[in-house]
């Protein structure tokens, strides 16, 4: 989920999920790939106070510019339900199982899964990665998916895609409460910009990175960790 976190110095930039959108269009466009990002769950509730039925049309006699039996044009019409009717429901977001985006490879079809998340500390702390979101990567990579979380570490300008494998590795041989740069730096590697409209190219970083470490990653040293 894209998320702003400011207690924790961790957000999620309107740029950064912007440049990502562009980049998944210029995917798409090139025949590279259909990723998506996901709508957000929710649904809209009426305050129980609140009794209205149908839907309420305005005074239209009493607004200027209109008398008593004149017609009313069907675009006037339209134009003052906008303007003048008001909406009691409140949208209320619902918990979320899947990540910010979602689709498929080409050719082969394979599905990619990823959350994204930008910081301007110096480390991912895992507060920000929200478990259900964790065990449905885990569960999509399991069966042969593209998994993980594109960071942005808004202090050095780099953006890296963090596999989930890579991750519960790190939890499970560590007591941190975070991923440090370094290790990403050492380790990982930086999506770097494609052409045109690929602002971020990060399938070729992800590219780079299966093939250096193998797709399950075993092959990525853990010796950073402290």
């Amino acid at each position: 989920m894209v998320q702003t976190a400011r207690k924790r110095g961790a957000e999620v930039g309107s740029g950064f999920q912007e440049a990502l959108n562009r980049t998944n269009e210029a995917y798409e466009k090139a025949g590279i790939a259909c990723i998506t990002r996901k709508a957000i769950p929710g649904k809209y509730i009426m305050p129980k106070e609140t009794k209205r039925r149908g839907l309420t049309l305005p005074n239209v006699e009493a607004l200027a510019g209109f008398q008593t039996g004149a017609r009313v044009r069907s675009d006037d019409l339209q134009s003052l339900l906008k303007t003048n009717r008001s909406d009691p429901r409140a949208f209320v977001p619902e918990s979320r199982g899947e990540p910010d985006y979602g689709g498929c490879l080409a050719p082969q079809g394979r599905a990619i899964y990823y959350d994204a998340k930008s910081t301007s500390r110096e480390q991912l702390d895992f507060d920000n990665l929200h478990p259900h979101q964790v065990a449905y990567l885990e569960r999509t990579a399991a069966v042969g998916a593209v998994a993980g979380f594109l960071v942005e570490f808004a202090a050095h300008n780099r953006v890296y895609f963090l596999p989930i494998q890579v991750l519960v590795r790190f939890r499970a041989i560590t007591t941190r409460k975070s991923i440090p740069y370094r290790f990403f730096e050492a380790h990982l590697i930086p999506v770097k910009p494609g052409k045109g409209l690929l602002i971020h190219d990060y399938l070729q970083a992800i590219r780079e990175q299966e093939t250096k470490y193998g797709t399950d990653f075993a092959g990525l040293p853990m010796n950073a960790v402290s």
